[in-house]
């Protein structure tokens, strides 16, 4: 068992054009500013530590270590850590960085180029993702290095556990010798073994992977096994193999593994287990990430010749085979020897996903990061993983009188394969509901946010800091109150926690299940939603929460939004307890960009 993981308007302000937007992060909020509208009900669960309307306890943490904001009293920052190394072509053991792959499985015009003659080549399209990033991601460095702060007895066993997902060419060059990548090579390493691990994802690791225990509990959690053969994997039969042996020493074969789910898995399925002081292993097995077990218990599920009803690989949808009108791709995947026919499938290599904002910090800091892609890349990118967001959830809003109150209906649908959202513990997504006038100012509003992406109630005072737990809500009746779909790790006292390796629980999952998700399911024990007891309409694929508010002179529409954060305030926060300089970096690069929240979809209903 692998052990570690790593401005708004004031009152009466016009509330129609869109606040949001990631180019001017650190001037705008969610919509519907803290200081937009008048306080409908006066009451402040957040201030007097009332309960929400279902009964649950509001718990906004404890008063105590509380700065004169609200805040936790934080230690101080250290000198933030330096620049990463440049990105260098280097080969080390098996593995080679994306620059041998790049002369040829780039377009040339006619190789890897669709019908209306766009890139498709492998390595430009890669190059900009965070697949590319995975060894250099700030976000990632600052965590990777707060849990060995948090459990320095563990050091090597951090080390060696977080980078076999995040610099696995690095992490298997090394292994056979019995050493691995430390956070000092990775962040300031020279030797060809620390650029290769500063490759990421690179193309070298993931088309070595050998298919034999793929999508076993084995193949979970860095389980993936790549042998010496020198074989590069590929779903096309019959490769022209020559030209790729005597230029690399690779021998290009074909199988279609790298079309199947389960090679996403063993990186994608992430078990963890805490550590007590010494780095000796107390905690049961946590499930830290698991898309591929939602998938593989949805609607979306290929299982063999079993198809689900909705049936699609992560490859569909995160490396698609159509272009961008949808179109099969079909050309020469080489422009070496200029003889070749033409291929197909050919798997646009975006690996969009929902992390936009980080795209967008890493091209703010390119200097700092090391990379040689352009900033326009990385923003084109960002803005294509915005648009996927924008695929990924469905709104259907309804409205009625009740003894004079107005009540909103509202039910939000995941169209995502899997949890929504999935993956890493931070992420959340979270409905913000307005009522707003004829000229489109607020008078009431749940889920709205400040300047620094953090949720804040009708006064601007803070819901969310990192000692938060939110409640599931099925009913909302105040502005202090929001639906916060998300996970939050708990410790074995219960309490809500930031350190991986402290986790043994989650004390909420109210992520939305995928459509077909079953609780009889073999891997339902890892995926069952947590807090959600008694809400009978949060079920597979959709959530219904009713707004009962009161009756509010002048209202004219309801707008909904549903919104999304990879990066919340209070997750930058939870890194600060024990503070590095990895993490002091990231918050001064969060400071220049706050994580405004990201649209994944909206609806209006006029009263």
């Amino acid at each position: 068992m692998l052990t570690a993981a790593c401005d708004d308007g004031g009152e009466g302000a016009t509330a129609d054009a869109s606040p949001l937007g990631r180019r001017d992060a650190g001037s705008r909020d969610a919509g519907g500013g803290a200081e937009d509208a008048g306080d409908a009900d006066g009451g402040s669960a957040a201030e007097d530590g009332g309960t929400d309307t279902d009964g649950g306890t509001f718990d906004a943490g404890t008063d105590a270590g509380r700065a004169p904001d609200g805040g936790i009293e934080l230690p101080p920052l250290p000198d933030p850590l330096g620049a990463l190394p440049m990105h260098e072509a280097a080969e080390h053991d098996r593995f080679q960085t994306r620059d041998s792959c790049t002369s040829c499985h780039s377009s040339d015009g006619t190789a890897l180029t669709d019908d209306d003659g766009r890139d498709v080549s492998m390595s430009t399209l890669w190059r900009a993702s965070m697949m590319s990033f995975a060894g250099r991601d700030p976000y990632f460095l600052a965590a990777f290095s707060h849990e060995i702060e948090e459990h320095p007895a563990a050091a090597e066993v951090i080390e060696a556990t977080c980078t076999r997902c995040h610099s696995p060419a690095g992490h298997e060059g090394l292994r056979p010798s019995g050493a691995h990548i430390s956070f000092e090579d990775l962040t300031t390493g020279t030797d060809p073994v620390d650029h290769v691990a500063r490759d990421g994802v690179t193309c070298t690791a993931c088309h070595q992977i050998d298919p034999a225990n793929l999508g076993t509990p084995e193949s979970f959690s860095g389980g993936w096994v790549i042998d010496d053969s020198r074989r590069i994997y590929g779903p096309h039969n019959d490769p022209f193999q020559t030209n790729m042996i005597n230029s690399t020493g690779y021998t290009p074969v074909y199988s279609m593994h790298m079309r199947d789910s389960a090679q996403c898995a063993t990186c994608h399925t992430l078990f963890t287990q805490a550590l007590d002081d010494s780095g000796a292993v107390v905690g049961p097995t946590f499930p830290e990430q698991t898309p591929f077990l939602e998938w593989r218990n949805s609607d979306y599920r290929i299982d063999g010749d079993e198809l689900g009803p909705r049936a699609a690989s992560c490859q569909s949808c995160h490396v698609p085979t159509v272009d961008e009108d949808g179109d099969p791709i079909r050309a020469p995947i080489s422009t070496r020897p200029g003889w070749l026919g033409s291929r197909s499938p050919i798997g646009r290599h975006v690996f969009v996903g929902a992390n936009a904002y980080m795209l967008d910090v890493i091209a703010d800091q390119r200097a700092w990061i090391g990379t040689p892609v352009s900033e326009a890349e990385i923003r084109d990118r960002a803005d294509l993983t915005e648009r996927n967001l924008r695929t990924a959830a469905a709104l259907e809003v309804e409205t009625h009188r009740e003894d004079g109150a107005l009540v909103i209906d509202v039910e939000v649908e995941n169209l995502t394969g899997h949890k929504l959202p999935t993956a890493y513990p931070s992420r959340r997504a979270w409905l913000q509901v307005e009522v707003l006038d004829a000229g489109g100012a607020v008078l009431w509003a749940s889920g709205r946010t400040d300047a620094s992406g953090a949720l804040v109630d009708q006064a601007g005072r803070r819901l969310d800091w990192a000692d938060a737990l939110l409640p599931h809500l099925d009913e909302i009746t105040r502005e202090d109150q929001v639906q916060v779909y998300e996970s939050v790790m708990g410790d074995a006292s219960g309490a809500p926690t930031s350190v991986l390796l402290a986790a043994t629980q989650y004390v909420k999952d109210d992520r939305l299940l995928p459509h077909g998700w079953e609780a009889d399911d073999e891997d339902a024990e890892w995926t069952a939603p947590v807090g959600v007891e008694g809400d009978d309409d949060f079920v597979a694929g959709s959530d219904e929460v009713t707004y009962r508010l009161p009756a509010l002179p002048g209202a004219a529409r309801v707008r909904v939004r549903f919104l999304y954060q990879s990066v919340p305030p209070a997750a930058v926060e939870g890194l600060r307890d024990h503070p590095t300089p990895a993490t002091a970096r990231f918050v001064d690069m969060t400071t220049t960009r706050p994580p405004a929240p990201e649209l994944l979809a909206e609806a209006e209903e006029s009263l």
